[in-house]
């Protein structure tokens, strides 16, 4: 029995430091709408060397983690898939991350390329 407490203690803590990830833009947007949280929109684009980089460094540090999955609706979006308003988020760079209300508005400047945590949290994530 306490082994089985041990495990799921183990798969709360593991699931409380993972974003949970929008593989869909409008599945994404319906999601912000309801709960009224905006979304961090994260554009990639296949075969991009800082993408894999910005997901396996900055995107997993504790913090980040907590604070995008506990204020966003979190979205990954492939250039290449163009199922995403492409006027709104439009750029030339990969990876781009954008902050958009449920109602598809700019909150802040994008950021684009390879951030850390420490600029992504200054210049996107402050409240």
């Amino acid at each position: 029995m306490m082994r089985f407490v041990l495990i799921a203690l183990c798969a709360l803590w593991l699931q409380a430091e993972t974003i949970r990830w929008y593989g869909s833009f409008d599945r994404a947007l319906e999601a912000s709408q309801r709960s009224g949280k905006p979304m961090f929109v994260v554009l990639v684009s296949r075969g991009c060397a800082e993408c894999r980089e910005l997901f396996a460094t900055t995107l997993r540090d504790g913090k980040i983690v907590r604070r995008v999955a506990r204020s966003y609706v979190a979205v990954i979006v492939t250039k290449e898939n163009e199922d995403y308003p492409i006027e709104l988020l439009y750029t030339l760079v990969y990876p781009t991350i954008f902050l958009l209300s449920p109602e598809e508005v700019l909150l802040k400047p994008p950021l684009s390329g390879m951030v850390d945590a420490r600029l992504l949290e200054e210049k996107l994530l402050d409240e």
